[in-house]
């Protein structure tokens, strides 16, 4: 009994897993774009299908990169909601910009580009707070900066969104507001994972 769940084991361990996937394609379309800018530099002829194929590639590879964090979870079955919200966000996105490189600007083109970047905020801030929990906060120190990070995440969307929907010229109240809290992500975001580092036993 023990033999035939060693061997079970071994087989699930063969299975191509989603994170391991985005990382080959990863390396796929680097190798690609490499290829690409190789030609270029030779033979220094840059067409159209040229420009679309790099455009494919460096989309792949972006959505390989922004999704990472939401096949992280899903792998190891946590967060299961914001995780698929996130990665459904970044398919719906790098789709639309699949769209915009091989068809065109669409006849809706104000709309097009609003449901594009809405789209786009959803999975960049939604895989970015996913990427701050990765960090297992060691102090309580670490979970509030961990926390208030994901809160300044969240509302930097939702004044991106408001300025994408609803106001043409942004107040410079509200720019000013948007511009301290893209501060204070950022600075979460470094000092997260740092913290959790430096306060973790076995460095």
């Amino acid at each position: 009994m023990k033999r035939f769940k060693i061997i079970d084991k071994s087989k699930n361990s063969s299975y191509l897993k989603p994170t391991k996937l985005a990382f080959i394609t990863l390396v796929f379309c680097l190798l690609i774009s490499a290829i690409i800018g190789i030609i270029l530099i030779l033979i220094g002829d840059f067409g159209e299908i040229e420009f679309k194929t790099l455009g494919t590639a460096a989309t792949l590879a972006g959505f390989s990169i922004v999704s990472l964090p939401s096949l992280f979870y899903l792998e190891r079955y946590r967060y299961q909601f914001i995780s698929k919200f996130g990665f459904i966000s970044c398919t719906f996105f790098f789709s639309l910009i699949l769209l915009l490189i091989w068809v065109g600007e669409p006849v809706g083109e104000d709309i097009f580009f609003k449901v594009t970047a809405t789209f786009g905020i959803f999975s960049f801030s939604t895989n970015h707070i996913l990427l701050i929990l990765i960090a297992k906060p060691v102090t309580k120190f670490i979970l509030i900066s961990q926390r208030l990070t994901t809160i300044a995440i969240s509302i930097l969307a939702l004044l991106l969104l408001l300025a994408i929907w609803t106001i043409e010229d942004m107040p410079g109240f509200l720019a000013r507001i948007t511009a301290a809290i893209s501060i204070i992500v950022a600075l979460g975001t470094i000092a997260v994972p740092i913290l959790t580092r430096i306060n973790t036993k076995n460095i």
